[in-house]
C-alpha cells in the first residue's frame, strides 16, 4: 500500500481545501479559493481563513493533524477496528499508518460533515443489521479471540469516538429495525448511535445511561433523543443505550468540532478547566444562552459523578450562520477521570467540585445563575430511585450509585 500524500477535504459536495504531507516538514492545509468565497472557517481559533498553506497550531498533538481534521478520526474502539483492517487486509502495521491514510480510510464515514477524497473504499449499503451479531463480534474482539473483523461491524463501529464498542445505524420509525446507515436509508429511517457494553461493565450500564439522560433533561441540560434498545443475544437479553445522532439532520451532515479540536486540548489527559470551556463558548457563539448550556452541563457533570468529562465530550456546531453548542452526550456515572478521584476537567483549578468552585467558574458571566442550576439538578436527581426502577436497573446497583451521588452532594 502506498502512503497517502494529499487529500481533498470536502463538505456537502464542495471542496473545502487540501491536506498535503510534505516530507520532513509535516502536514499542511490550505483552503480552496471557491470555499473562501462561499464557506466559513472550519476552526476560527486556530485556522487562518486563506489560501496560505498552514501547519497545525500544535504539531505535537493529534499526530500533526489540525484539530479540525483530528475530530474526523475515531479513538479507542474505532481505531482498534481500523488497525485490524490495515493489518489483516492491507498488511500494514500500526506504526506505518499515517494520519492521511487514516483520513482516507474514513472517507465519508466520519462523524460530523467533513469528507476526504480519495477514499480507500466507497460504501453504499442499507442492509439489515443483526445487532446481536455485532455485539457478540465486538465482545470477541475485546477478548482478543478474533483476528478478523466482520465488515458490518468494522463499518458500523469504525467512526464513533470513545473506548467502548459502538455502532452507527439507521433506525426505523418504530425503533424495531436497524439497517446500515451508509447509502440511502428507507423512508422515515433516522441516524442513531447504539452503545454496546464491555464485559466488565455492569449489565445495566445502558439503562443507567438512559436514566442519566432523563435526569439531565429534567435538570435543564439539552440532550439528543435516546432510548433503550432490546437485543436478544446467545447469552440472554441485553438492553443497550441508543441515541439519535445530532450531527445528522434530515440526512444532511452538520459540521461539528469537539473542545479538544477547538482548543488543542489532549482529551486523554486532564487538560482543561470549565473556566476555559465557558470562555471558549462565549468566544465561539457570543450568545448568553449557549454559555448557560455549558454552565448547566458543568454543574450536571459535577453533581452526577461524571468524572470522564474530557475535552472530546463537549462539542459545537459551526456554519455560515455561526456556532452553537451541540447537545450533551456521554453522560453517565463514572469514577474514572483525571488523577486519582478527580474530574478530567477542573473546576476553577480544583479536581473535585465544590459549590464555591462552581460559582467561581460562573462569576465572570453576570447572567449565569449557578445556585439555581444546582438546585434544579438536585431536584432532578430526587427521582433517581423511581427512574432506575422504571428502567429495570438492579436495586443494589441503583442504591450503590445513589450513595456515591449523595457523597458528592453533601460536599457542596
Amino acid at each position: 500500500m502506498k502512503t497517502v500524500k494529499a487529500l481533498s477535504v470536502m463538505m456537502q459536495e464542495s471542496r473545502v481545501g487540501e491536506l498535503v504531507a510534505i516530507p520532513r516538514q509535516g502536514l499542511f492545509f490550505s483552503y480552496d479559493p471557491g470555499w473562501l468565497a462561499k464557506g466559513f472557517n472550519l476552526a476560527p481559533f486556530h485556522l487562518e481563513f486563506s489560501v496560505n498553506p498552514q501547519r497545525a497550531a500544535d504539531v505535537a498533538l493529534f499526530d500533526g493533524l489540525h484539530g479540525a481534521f483530528s475530530d474526523s478520526l475515531p479513538d479507542g474502539w474505532g481505531l482498534l477496528l481500523m488497525d485490524r483492517f490495515f493489518r489483516s487486509q492491507l498488511g500494514v502495521e500500526r506504526h506505518a499508518i499515517s494520519s492521511l491514510d487514516r483520513l482516507a480510510y474514513m472517507g465519508n464515514r466520519s462523524m460530523g460533515a467533513l469528507e476526504y477524497v480519495p477514499m480507500f473504499e466507497t460504501v453504499e449499503a442499507n442492509d439489515d443489521l443483526d445487532l446481536a451479531a455485532l455485539y457478540e463480534a465486538s465482545q470477541s474482539i475485546l477478548s482478543g479471540s478474533a483476528d478478523e473483523v466482520i465488515t458490518s461491524l468494522r463499518l458500523a463501529g469504525g467512526s464513533p469516538g470513545g473506548a467502548r464498542p459502538k455502532a452507527v445505524i439507521g433506525l426505523s420509525p418504530d425503533k424495531l429495525r436497524a439497517v446500515s446507515s451508509f447509502g440511502d436509508m428507507p423512508e422515515g429511517y433516522e441516524h442513531w448511535l447504539i452503545k454496546f457494553r464491555c464485559e466488565e461493565d455492569h449489565r445495566d450500564s445502558g439503562a443507567i445511561e438512559q436514566a442519566y439522560a432523563l435526569m439531565a433533561n429534567r435538570a435543564g441540560v439539552e440532550t439528543a433523543e435516546s432510548t433503550l434498545f432490546q437485543v436478544q443475544t446467545s447469552k440472554g437479553a441485553e438492553q443497550f443505550f441508543a441515541t439519535k445522532r445530532f450531527d445528522r439532520v434530515a440526512g444532511a451532515k452538520r459540521h461539528m468540532l469537539s473542545a479538544a479540536a477547538i482548543l488543542y486540548a489532549d482529551f486523554r489527559t486532564p487538560s482543561l478547566d470549565y473556566s476555559d470551556l465557558l470562555r471558549a463558548t462565549w468566544a465561539m457563539t457570543r450568545d448568553a444562552l449557549e454559555v448557560e448550556k455549558m454552565a448547566r452541563l458543568m454543574i450536571f457533570n459535577a453533581l452526577a459523578h461524571n468524572r470522564d468529562d474530557h475535552a472530546k465530550n463537549f462539542s459545537f456546531f459551526g456554519g455560515v450562520d455561526g456556532w452553537k453548542m451541540a447537545p450533551a452526550y456521554d453522560l453517565t456515572f463514572s469514577s474514572t477521570g483525571g488523577r486519582g478521584n478527580e474530574h478530567t476537567t477542573a473546576f476553577a483549578g480544583r479536581g473535585q467540585p465544590t459549590r464555591k468552585a462552581l460559582i467561581e467558574v460562573c462569576q465572570p458571566f453576570s447572567f449565569l445563575e449557578p445556585e439555581r442550576y444546582i438546585e434544579q439538578t438536585l431536584e432532578a436527581f430526587s427521582g433517581w430511585t423511581g427512574c432506575c426502577a422504571a428502567l429495570g436497573v438492579d436495586k443494589v446497583q441503583s442504591q450503590r450509585l445513589r450513595t456515591a451521588l449523595e457523597s458528592v452532594w453533601q460536599a457542596l
